[in-house]
């Protein structure tokens, strides 16, 4: 079941994408929100039932698609701001491309979730209702992403023997 709910929530990205496009924001904050609640669901779920293989490639990959696309969106439409976007984006891929060289070695961090669901709201926030309170949220959560993404590649250091960051 976690996995169907992943791929149901990767299946929603262009979905999203084109409704955010289109304008048709109240509906395409809607699907955003319910993406964000199958992740939230799918993470319960795969918590009790033990997490699969397939499970910890789609997960991630759902996640990362769904929230840089969307704010790569919300940055053409000029409500984020391209070069924290293209930072975020950036972190996004090096995570995925990290997580297929060291596979499972590395477990997601509390802050790497904390992450995830305050950008969520932040960008939720931010399509619904533009202002000051969506902002504030999307540069914790950028913050925050920024900290994991640190954190991150100081275990893949540890990893491959390099110690430290120095």
């Amino acid at each position: 079941m976690p996995n169907a709910l992943s791929l149901l929530r990767l299946f929603m990205v262009p979905v999203v994408v084109a409704l955010l496009l289109a304008r048709a924001d109240a509906l395409g904050a809607a699907f955003f929100v319910l993406a964000a609640a199958t992740d939230f669901l799918d993470g319960r779920l795969a918590r009790r039932a033990g997490p699969t293989r397939l499970g910890r490639i789609l997960d991630p990959l759902a996640d990362r698609l769904m929230l840089s696309s969307v704010a790569v969106v919300l940055a053409i439409r000029g409500l984020l701001p391209v070069w924290a976007v293209a930072i975020l984006v950036g972190r996004d891929l090096l995570a995925l491309l990290g997580s297929l060289v060291v596979g499972s070695k590395i477990r997601v961090n509390r802050v790497g979730k904390a992450a995830t669901a305050v950008l969520m709201g932040a960008v939720a926030l931010v399509v619904i209702s533009p202002g000051v309170v969506g902002e504030i949220m999307f540069y914790a959560g950028f913050g925050l992403s920024i900290v994991a993404g640190l954190m991150y590649v100081r275990s893949v250091r540890r990893i491959f023997g390099g110690g430290e960051l120095r």
